[in-house]
C-alpha cells in the first residue's frame, strides 16, 4: 500500500494562510462591531502575546491560532471545537473487556494501551501485531498467556524508534 506524502507547509506559507485568514475575520469584527478599532485590535494582539509585539506577523503559530479564535468569536462566527480530552471510552477500537477487574488480562492489556499511546499508535496496530503472530484477529480475543507477546512485540519497536519509557515498569 503506497502512503500519501504531505509537504509541511513552510512557516512563510503558513504566515500567508493565516494572514488571509485574520483580515477577513477582521473585516467582519468590524462589520459585526463597528466600535472595534485598529487599537483594538493592537490591544488584543498584545495580549495574547504578553506585551511582546503589536504585530500580528511577529505572532508566534500557537498565538496567531489563538488570534484566529478570538476574531472569529468577536465576528459571531461559529467557533470551531477543539477536540476533546482523551478519554478510555473514547480511544478508537479499544476492547470492550479490558476493564474487568482482577483479571490477569486487564493489567497485560494495560501495558498494551500504554505502549501504545507513547508510541502514537491506535487499536488497529496491536489488532495487526496480534493477527500478524496468528494469535487472534483482534487483541481482545487473544488468550491472556499469549498476551505477553503483543507487549514484547511493542517493546522492542518502542527500543528500536527510542520512545521516552521513563515511566515504564
Amino acid at each position: 500500500m503506497a502512503s500519501t506524502n504531505f509537504k509541511k507547509r513552510t512557516p512563510e506559507q503558513q504566515w500567508n494562510s493565516d494572514r488571509s485568514r485574520i483580515h477577513a475575520l477582521l473585516g467582519n469584527v468590524k462589520k459585526a462591531r463597528p466600535e472595534y478599532s485598529d487599537e483594538n485590535y493592537r490591544d488584543t494582539i498584545s495580549i495574547i502575546s504578553k506585551g511582546r509585539c503589536e504585530s500580528s506577523k511577529e505572532l508566534t503559530p500557537a498565538e496567531r491560532i489563538t488570534l484566529i479564535e478570538q476574531l472569529t468569536e468577536l465576528a459571531g462566527e461559529a467557533v470551531p471545537k477543539k477536540k476533546g480530552t482523551w478519554t478510555k471510552k473514547g480511544y478508537p477500537n479499544r476492547p470492550t473487556n479490558m476493564d474487568t477487574p482482577g483479571e490477569s488480562r486487564d493489567a497485560q492489556l494495560g501495558k498494551i494501551e500504554a505502549l501504545l499511546t507513547i508510541g502514537g499508535l491506535s487499536w488497529a496496530y496491536a489488532d495487526g501485531i496480534a493477527k500478524q503472530m496468528r494469535l487472534a484477529d483482534k487483541v481482545q480475543w487473544v488468550p491472556a498467556k499469549d498476551l505477553f507477546r503483543i507487549i514484547t512485540a511493542l517493546t522492542k519497536k518502542a527500543q528500536k524508534e527510542n520512545w521516552d519509557l521513563s515511566g515504564a515498569r
